[in-house]
């Protein structure tokens, strides 16, 4: 094998092994959503829920952070894996993975900012309780639109991913279907119904995809490159 295939079959393992982190990823902030705004109790209600579980929403932030992170190291490995087969798909996939990324860390950065809220309420022993349900309601509300909008991208990104399939069969026509199908229905019931069944389906439906994905680079790597795909890779 030539140094330069050699280099391009690292990146497979590379791109596999952030694959198969994302698909966890995905899976543990599933597991660890965290929502203390309910619609059958009341706020104050919630609230008491809130001040007992605060250490979960800091774990649940910390795991989209992190998450965030993954997803964009997963996209630009993907972009430099994917350019030689199909520049278009390549470039739409990373770029759609970014943008799901950052969505999903402002959503973990805004989890951080209920925290400090409320730390500070008992800390000050403040009584404008008012203030304190005002602020926290506004935030857990902007958390949840930066939610679906993350959820929207990642379901562009895997539509994307079908198409690549589907266009250069350097997937298997399984893994296209499934991101294809993830792709439609994951932007319409997370705009529906963001904390709903279906929406968590089509979160787990991407986490396999990017995991069956992953262990596909991680072992096997894409299908051997015609030489016209060779002599393309040679001028990257």
């Amino acid at each position: 094998m030539s140094i330069r295939n050699q280099k391009y079959r690292n990146t497979e393992k590379i791109a596999g092994i952030f694959s198969i982190l994302a698909g966890l990823s995905l899976i543990a902030t599933i597991l660890t959503r965290f929502e203390f705004i309910s619609f059958f109790s009341s706020f104050s209600e919630d609230l008491e829920y809130l001040f007992d579980n605060l250490f979960l929403v800091k774990i649940n932030s910390i795991i989209w952070m992190v998450t965030a992170l993954i997803l964009t190291v997963s996209a630009s490995t993907f972009i430099v894996l994917l350019n030689p087969y199909h520049k278009l798909f390549s470039w739409l996939i990373g770029f759609f993975l970014i943008l799901a990324a950052a969505m999903i860390c402002v959503s973990g950065i805004k989890g951080f900012s209920i925290i400090d809220i409320v730390k500070n309420f008992r800390e000050l022993n403040l009584s404008d309780n008012d203030a304190l349900n005002i602020n926290i309601f506004v935030l857990s509300r902007e958390k949840d639109i930066y939610i679906i909008t993350a959820f929207t991208l990642l379901g562009i990104a895997f539509l994307s991913l079908g198409m690549f399939a589907f266009r250069t069969k350097k997937l298997s026509w399984i893994t296209g279907i499934i991101s294809t199908l993830t792709g439609i229905f994951l932007p319409i019931f997370s705009g529906l119904n963001p904390k709903g069944l279906v929406t968590n389906l089509g979160l787990l439906a991407g986490s396999v995809t990017f995991m069956i994905i992953g262990l596909r680079l991680l072992f096997r790597g894409l299908e051997k490159m015609s030489p016209k795909e060779e002599k393309k890779l040679k001028k990257t």
